[in-house]
C-alpha cells in the first residue's frame, strides 16, 4: 500500500504507526510517496520515516498526527496533526501562509513520537506556523 504523504489519514496511523519514504531504497520512487515501514526498515539508519505522534497544546488538549523522525526543528520534522479530521501542517517552506486560512490553535504545541520498533521518543515544540521569509530566515506566524 503506497500513498502520497498528504493522503495519510488517522485510520492509516492507527493501522501503521511508522511509514517510510521508499525513495531511500529505490530512487525511482517519487519523493512524496510513503509506505508502511517494517521494524527492519525503521531501525535502518538510512531510512526516512514518518512516526505517529501525540500532540498536546498549551491548554492540555491532545491530538494525533505524525512527525518526520530525525532532527527536531519544525522545518525538518514537518509535523502534521489532525484537528476534527483535518490535517494541520505547521511548515510552509518558502510560502508565507495566509493567516485567515490557518486554524487557530493554543501554542505552543508539543509533538512526541510513539515508542515503537525500538525508536526513541522524539519531541518537537511547535511555537506557531513556520515559513522561510524572503531574506531566507525562518519565521513563525502566531495566530
Amino acid at each position: 500500500m503506497s500513498k502520497h504523504i498528504w493522503d495519510i489519514t488517522l485510520q492509516d496511523l492507527s493501522e501503521h504507526a511508522v511509514w517510510q519514504f521508499p525513495i531511500w531504497k529505490d530512487d525511482s520512487c517519487e519523493e512524496t510517496i510513503v509506505i508502511p515501514a517494517t521494524k527492519d526498515d525503521a531501525v535502518n539508519p538510512n531510512s526516512q520515516l514518518l512516526v505517529k505522534a501525540k500532540f498536546i497544546d498549551a491548554s492540555g488538549s491532545e491530538f494525533v498526527g505524525y512527525i518526520n523522525y530525525g532532527l527536531t526543528d519544525v522545518e525538518y520534522s514537518q509535523p502534521c496533526m489532525f484537528v476534527k479530521g483535518e490535517a494541520i501542517n505547521f511548515w510552509f517552506g518558502i510560502s508565507k501562509p495566509n493567516e485567515a486560512d490557518l486554524t487557530k490553535l493554543n501554542f505552543p504545541v508539543v509533538a512526541t513520537s510513539a515508542l515503537i520498533y525500538g525508536l526513541e521518543a522524539q519531541s518537537v515544540t511547535i511555537k506557531g506556523y513556520g515559513y522561510i521569509a524572503e531574506d531566507s530566515s525562518s519565521r513563525v506566524m502566531y495566530c
